[in-house]
């Protein structure tokens, strides 16, 4: 009967084990892990909307490096620094578009018209290129499967930015949103990041307020650095192809400073409209006109981009390349627009946050 007894009772260190297992701190922490893989399906499913968000912060870190300045030389309070800002920002574009509105327009149609618009066309002048009929030939005999396969993440980017250009009226809403967006957060700043904080537990909340900090700053002088190098890569192209004789050369000049946005990417992307074109020239304009790409790529990688970036971040040219085929193919071709953005962000936040304050290694972040 003792022995019945005995065995009916549970051991003191399984009565501590069952103790532990069920107790108010072991729910807590299982229902903290459901918790945040919750909130990364939740994320994963609106990747979009916080793409957009990102790219709110993006405009409002823009108002803020223009708004900021006027607010500190100036007598202005900070709320009228920012609509100055604003102003600013909407003279410039309305002056420039006043100045070259017409002529924009003007090359950006004969641009239109002067693309191939139709297979046959293009086939045609592709044929005068020399080797045309070698190349013709490869074309026809290669396997489509074979190709499929090996394209890999770039089929992958140019397939879905091929359905974001049918879809304008959803990208002009999102640009929309996006700017509006950013106002707000540029308003009120303190309040939005504070509010984000509030979520994050006591602990690594101050660390993480730093690290924000930082990358707010470093992604300010990125953004002023990138479209510096942005307007450098437009004028440069449109005097280039100006000298050898190409037709529009404002309307080339503008695209490939717009595609400028993109590292890497965008200088490949550039050029395509300016071969289309020079096709119809012949084969030397066609090799006159790479060759201007080619000399333009170079000032602007080897020359202007260092010394304009060389106060934000130095981003490993390979990192950026793949950073901008990875987000393409995760998130489509928001991830492509804001690959460079979203690494730059990364970059410091791993510095802070991994390198220096996890592992205790020294990191050198500019603008810290």
């Amino acid at each position: 009967m003792a022995e019945s007894e005995n065995r009916s009772e549970p051991a003191p260190q399984e009565k501590a084990s069952l103790g532990w297992a069920l107790s108010p701190a072991f729910v807590r922490r299982v229902l903290f892990l459901v918790g945040v893989g919750v909130v990364l399906l939740a994320a994963w499913s609106l990747i979009d909307v916080l793409l957009l968000v990102f790219g709110a912060i993006l405009v409002a870190v823009l108002l803020r490096s223009l708004a900021n300045p006027i607010h500190r030389l100036t007598p202005l309070p900070e709320g009228l620094a920012l609509l100055a800002a604003g102003l600013i920002i909407i003279a410039l574009l309305s002056g420039a578009g006043w100045l070259f509105g017409a002529t924009i327009t003007e090359q950006v149609q004969e641009l239109i018209e002067e693309l191939p618009q139709s297979s046959e066309e293009l086939q045609a002048r592709l044929a005068q290129i020399p080797l045309a009929d070698q190349i013709a030939t490869q074309l026809q005999t290669f396997d489509m499967e074979s190709a499929r396969s090996a394209a890999g993440p770039i089929q992958s980017i140019l397939g879905q930015v091929g359905g974001f250009a049918v879809t304008a009226t959803v990208a002009v809403t999102n640009l929309l949103v996006v700017i509006f967006a950013g106002i707000y957060l540029a308003i009120s700043p303190l309040k939005s990041r504070d509010g984000l904080l509030s979520l994050v537990p006591a602990g690594p909340r101050e660390p993480l307020r730093h690290a924000m900090n930082v990358s707010g700053a470093v992604l300010q002088r990125w953004l002023l650095g990138q479209f510096a190098s942005m307007a450098t890569v437009g004028v440069l192209t449109g005097i280039g192809v100006w000298m050898i004789g190409l037709p529009s050369p404002v309307a080339l000049g503008l695209f490939a400073a717009i595609v400028a946005f993109v590292p890497i990417v965008g200088a490949i992307v550039s050029v395509i409209p300016a071969v289309m074109l020079a096709l119809q020239e012949g084969p030397m304009m066609v090799v006159w006109t790479i060759l201007v790409y080619i000399i333009v790529q170079q000032v602007e990688s080897n020359l202007t981009y260092p010394l304009i970036q060389r106060k934000a971040v130095d981003l490993p040219p390979a990192l950026t390349l793949f950073a901008v085929l990875g987000f393409g193919v995760l998130f489509g071709p928001l991830g492509v627009v804001l690959a460079a953005p979203l690494l730059v962000v990364l970059f410091v936040m791993v510095k802070i946050l991994y390198i220096r304050n996890t592992l205790g290694e020294p990191a050198n972040v500019p603008g810290e």
